[in-house]
């Protein structure tokens, strides 16, 4: 079985792909709680996915390349310090954020997912 941070680093690796749906099916379980402090909290793969829609339709994020700054593991706990790349459909980039997060894995899935980065990028996000 897969390090924490290899899991981590693997789903991270795969989000790119079909906007974020197929590593959210993969690594996450019907009750993963997804936070993004300030902005929103998901609970299971549909509202997870829900909450990418709503991105998407809101403010034209197609996906988002993580660019891994520095990742630490304690026990089933994985810290990350990212650049998250927020691009359009074209492949164009909206924006980037740093963020700083916690994952907390079960086995090889993500049971919780908390990100922690200024709110007021998300607001510039929504007016661009």
């Amino acid at each position: 079985m897969p390090t924490p941070i290899e899991t981590v680093s693997a789903f991270f690796a795969a989000f790119p792909e079909d906007h974020g749906r197929v590593a959210i099916q993969r690594w996450f379980t019907p009750s993963t709680v997804w936070v993004n402090e300030g902005v929103a909290i998901t609970t299971g793969i549909d509202e997870a996915i829900a909450l990418i829609d709503a991105l998407e339709k809101a403010s034209g994020i197609a996906t988002v390349r993580f660019e891994m700054l520095a990742i630490a593991a304690d026990g089933n706990s994985v810290l990350t310090e990212r650049l998250d790349r927020f691009e359009r459909a074209d492949g164009s980039e909206i924006g980037a954020a740093k963020v700083m997060g916690i994952l907390e894995l079960e086995g090889d899935h993500i049971v919780a997912w908390r990100d922690y980065f200024n709110v007021n990028f998300a607001q510039k996000l929504s007016d661009s």
